[in-house]
């Protein structure tokens, strides 16, 4: 039974890896560790040590990744785009990564804690995995932005085409999701205390949520809450941890409270509906050339990125 959840651990970490897009700086080693590691490489007078080299190249052999010149490469590539997240305010909360590892142990059937015991038998930190996820969300996040300043968009004539290639002559079926966001307000700054308090809030007002039309009467009932109509959502276009959340999540019912820069966040699925039509196919194909042209776009950047970083070999 253990050596059967490792293989599915492994496995599904590979598959988390591919579906995150990059990867992350290592974490905090243990005193020994520190006391023998030694700066290998500097990324813009940031430090990339052997110690953070050995754990991503132990992670690389779990996930099949491949060796030290590969974890070299990814833990460049990695600083590179915490440094630039950082100039432009990109952050991800770390409950996003905490809903990500949570969801590698349960589809490995085991508890985060249980995780973290295999990965260390492996001799992988479990803060490796997690900066790995990290940087492969704020990545992602960058690379959106990007799109979003640059009007990035896909050529009708181009979905028209790829639709004539790929017909089979049958509709194409996907879910539509009408949803809504609940923000309780924490301001930036305020003290550990009103953010729990805000969480235990969030929770109550998710035990008792009356649905969609009954949520802002709800919120008026307390201050600091604001409800907002995020319009509609197709199955391909809810993607990462928060994606798939709303995808398991009924009609009627909310997420699990997140913590954002705005504060702690439900999302309502207000209704759903399945599309079957040529209209849902036409969405799926721009989906499918919008991810290609993105991740040509994310090359690209990388690249910009690269070329004007200072990197010393040590």
């Amino acid at each position: 039974m253990e050596q059967t959840g490792m293989k599915r651990m492994r496995y599904l970490l590979s598959l988390t890896s591919a579906a995150l897009m990059a990867v992350a700086m290592l974490a905090m080693p243990a005193v020994d560790a520190i006391a023998a590691s030694s700066i290998r490489i500097k990324v813009d007078d940031q430090p990339i040590t052997s110690y953070d080299i050995t754990q991503r190249t132990t992670l690389l052999k779990l996930t099949g990744g491949g060796g030290e010149k590969a974890a070299i490469e990814e833990l460049i590539n990695e600083t590179i785009q915490f440094i630039e997240a950082a100039k432009i305010g990109v952050r991800v909360p770390e409950s996003r990564v905490d809903f990500a590892i949570q969801d590698i142990a349960t589809r490995t059937k085991m508890s985060p804690d249980k995780l973290k015991k295999e990965l260390a038998g492996q001799g992988v930190n479990i803060e490796t995995l997690r900066r790995r996820i990290k940087a492969q969300m704020t990545w992602q996040q960058l690379v959106e932005l990007r799109i979003r300043m640059e009007g990035a968009s896909v050529k009708g004539s181009d979905v028209t085409a790829a639709l004539f290639e790929d017909s089979e002559g049958g509709d194409v079926k996907t879910t539509e999701y009408i949803l809504q966001q609940i923000i309780f307000v924490v301001p930036s700054g305020s003290s550990g205390g009103l953010e729990n308090q805000r969480r235990r809030e969030a929770e109550a007002f998710r035990s008792r949520f009356p649905g969609c039309d009954g949520s802002v009467a709800m919120a008026k009932q307390l201050k600091g809450v604001v409800v907002k109509n995020l319009g509609r959502r197709t199955t391909e276009e809810l993607n990462g941890p928060d994606g798939k959340e709303i995808k398991a999540t009924p009609a009627g019912k909310t997420t699990r409270p997140t913590k954002t820069d705005s504060g702690i966040e439900l999302v309502a699925v207000c209704k759903t509906r399945t599309l079957e039509t040529n209209a849902a196919a036409v969405a799926e194909t721009e989906n499918k050339l919008m991810f290609e042209q993105n991740k040509e776009l994310g090359k690209e950047y990388m690249a910009e990125l690269r070329k004007k970083a200072v990197i010393e070999y040590r």
